[in-house]
């Protein structure tokens, strides 16, 4: 690997430390693999959920719904009609926050996103605009990831985005999309070739565009048209890039960014890039990518790189390093999204879930088809008020002491964060140990359940409750094991 340039590092040192003015600018890395790249032959996606702050993380199951002539109040005022069925989904939900949620819906269709700042300080807002609610929305009414892009597109050039900017990855089980939006009524989508994969940092990727290719792209009308009068981008000097025309510079050169990307590239691809090269928007990976080779990349802190003022976490918890990592500190969730094509979705969906931080604990298999999560791994029994009570969240939410699995997988993080150097590789050897029974438990249940679910559906879910909720208790034990040998 290429060492770095003395100069590149002062100038991406400095505009890291410029970058970090940049509200939300660090949050989430996404990993997408086109079913084709796949060891698994179908659609990959890997997910870090970075933010700040004191958080939980609540896992729901909601189901389809019939809503005849009811509005949705959107969190800034707006008034939109609501579908007359709303798709059921799965809910990976963080209290408070605005742009932390995901989704997986009974279609599956999957929506995840990463704070994109975009250049854009007005943008055209109509009573509020939206944003929170854009990925519920998704989750309620796509039949397919296309399906989903169009929809939230849609909403956007009605209302307007009315944050920053952000890039969602919408993706079904057979093919994904990045859909990266711009404060107000502009965005753009690119679907990802099949036989390709994308390493998503916190700053627009999408360059040129084929605008002709309504296949591989989509876009809200006047794109290029009002960068042009908002002298962002003058056709005399070069084809139309989005990423230079509306990203906002400081995110797309913060070395926090640009370190995340590179790792996350070279560990993708064949080729060896450096960090001041110019890194490809997707690419076709070295080899064909699955979950193990998703659990390394999102647990990297640049162990073996120039970027690990950790020195192998001998000086400081790699958490620590100057640099963001991958594996942040501010981890709430990791997971990777399993879209298994040819299979029933509540058979051949699945997400695997590490709360906390992907680098301490297992990712635990759940099938969509699960009918409801233990009360341990939410609060509310009511999912209406999970949407109710999203901003109005209860000091006993954040109570160690109210029973919730969730302080389980912190009280293990936090332990391991207080002497990272000499305790994770005894964590790891309990997590991958963990992480290997789950893989053969898969192998077995999926034999099992394929079978059961042409002879009788109802027990085949009732059977998927049963095991999930096994590996619920099983992720517990193995805590509390790990915890009383500490």
């Amino acid at each position: 690997m290429k060492r770095l340039h003395v100069l590149t590092v002062l100038v991406l040192f400095a505009a890291y430390v410029c970058g970090q003015s940049l509200p939300g600018a660090f949050n989430c890395s996404t990993i997408i693999v086109g079913k084709d790249a796949s060891a698994t032959g179908h659609v990959l996606i890997g997910h870090n959920e970075d933010d700040g702050g004191m958080q939980v993380v609540n896992l729901y199951k909601s189901y389809s719904d019939r809503n005849p002539g009811n509005e949705i109040v959107l969190k800034n005022g707006a008034v939109i009609k609501q579908a007359k069925v709303s798709f059921g989904y799965i809910w990976m939900e963080m209290p408070g926050q605005d742009f932390a949620d995901s989704f997986l819906n009974e279609n599956g269709v999957l929506i995840t996103s990463n704070s994109c700042p975009s250049v854009e300080r007005e943008g055209e807002i109509v009573d509020g605009g939206i944003g929170y609610n854009l990925r519920k929305i998704v989750a309620e009414r796509a039949k397919s990831a296309r399906h989903g892009v169009e929809i939230a597109g849609a909403l956007i050039s009605e209302l307007g985005y009315n944050a920053s900017g952000r890039t969602y990855t919408i993706a079904d089980t057979k093919e994904a999309w990045m859909l990266s939006v711009v404060r107000g009524k502009h965005w753009l989508a690119m679907r990802i070739p099949d036989n390709n994969v994308v390493y998503l940092p916190n700053f627009y990727i999408i360059k040129e565009v084929d605008f002709d290719d309504k296949e591989n792209y989509m876009c809200s009308p006047g794109l290029k048209d009002y960068a042009i009068t908002r002298k962002w981008y003058e056709p005399d000097n070069g084809e139309f890039n989005f990423r230079d025309v509306y990203g906002n510079p400081r995110s797309a050169a913060s070395m926090s960014n640009k370190g995340r990307m590179w790792v996350g590239v070279n560990k993708l691809s064949a080729g060896n890039f450096d960090i001041d090269d110019e890194m490809p928007v997707s690419f076709v990976p070295e080899k064909q990518v699955n979950i193990d080779d998703l659990i390394d990349i999102l647990g990297n802190h640049y162990e073996g790189t120039e970027l690990d003022d950790s020195e192998q976490y001998t000086l400081h918890n790699p958490h620590e390093n100057k640099v963001m990592n991958i594996c942040a500190g501010h981890q709430q969730m990791s997971f990777i999204a399993e879209l298994r094509d040819g299979m029933p979705v509540e058979t051949g969906c699945r997400l695997w879930i590490a709360p906390r931080r992907g680098c301490v604990h297992a990712y635990m298999p759940v099938y969509y088809g699960i009918e409801d999560f233990p009360p341990s791994f939410r609060y509310y029994t009511d999912l209406a008020m999970v949407y109710e009570m999203h901003f109005r969240v209860p000091d006993d939410m954040y109570n160690r002491e109210n029973g919730k699995a969730w302080w389980s997988f912190m009280e293990v993080t936090d332990y391991v964060d207080d002497d990272y150097g000499s305790r994770i590789e005894n964590r790891r050897e309990y997590k991958n140990k963990l992480q290997g029974e789950y893989f053969e438990m898969v192998k077995a249940f999926d034999n099992d359940i394929v079978k059961l679910w042409h002879k009788d559906k109802s027990k085949a879910l009732r059977d998927i409750s049963q095991f999930n909720k096994m590996i619920f208790e099983k992720a517990l034990e193995s805590n509390n094991d790990y915890l009383k040998g500490k």
